[in-house]
């Protein structure tokens, strides 16, 4: 458990104002809320900045809330913080900067470094973040340079974003199924939707979280 609620209501917050201070949907919000889904390392700092307290405070081991370290939001995976002791065990997920054409997304000269997640939140599937670029789904609330994480699954349901690889060119993008189409869809309307009825296309994975780096 934790005090995010708390100290959530204290400032008068609401769950919405909280998710674009993480860079994360409501709903994640709320299951950190419950209990539910334990606060990823980056996460609790994050909030401890936020909120001005420690880890302990947060997470339920103090009395009264201390002034907490500035730390950054991202490290590559290894020992994390000693203000805290971790309350599960945490996994390196894997970042993918710019993907080089010809090479599989995962390929290592694609891996830029690896970030810490708890083991828990990534059971259920393979996982990896990528580094978004360009502005085509801006209207997701999904800007340059944000880190989506992504569950490798080669089909997703109309309505969800997906990384999908076009040929050579790996895109961010909703999908809408339509007959033996598929459309491509930005949230950005500066583009055009793409509308495939063939070729060389594959679906890589679904986004389930959006992250800002340095909120």
């Amino acid at each position: 458990m934790n005090r995010l609620k708390e100290l959530r209501l204290a400032k008068g917050l609401t769950q919405d104002d909280i998710a674009r201070v993480l860079g994360v949907q409501k709903a994640a919000v709320s299951k950190y809320e419950k209990g539910y889904v334990a606060l990823p390392p980056d996460t609790l700092m994050t909030l401890c900045d936020f909120f001005g307290v420690t880890a302990d405070h947060m997470l339920l081991r103090d009395a009264a809330p201390q002034s907490a370290a500035v730390t950054p939001l991202f490290k590559s995976a290894g020992p994390v913080s000693s203000l805290f002791t971790p309350i599960t065990d945490t996994v390196g997920v894997p970042l993918v900067g710019r993907v080089h054409a010809g090479l599989p997304i995962l390929a290592d000269e694609n891996i830029t470094e690896y970030l810490p997640l708890p083991a828990s939140d990534v059971r259920a599937g393979d996982y990896f973040y990528m580094e978004v670029e360009g502005d085509c789904m801006t209207g997701e609330f999904i800007p340059e340079g944000a880190l989506v994480l992504v569950r490798l699954q080669n089909r997703v349901e109309n309505g969800q974003i997906a990384v999908v690889r076009l040929e050579n060119e790996v895109l961010l993008r909703k999908v809408k199924w339509m007959g033996n189409h598929l459309v491509l869809i930005p949230s950005n309307v500066k583009y055009e939707p793409i509308i495939i009825t063939g070729g060389d296309v594959e679906i890589i994975g679904r986004v389930i979280e959006v992250r800002i780096r340095g909120l």
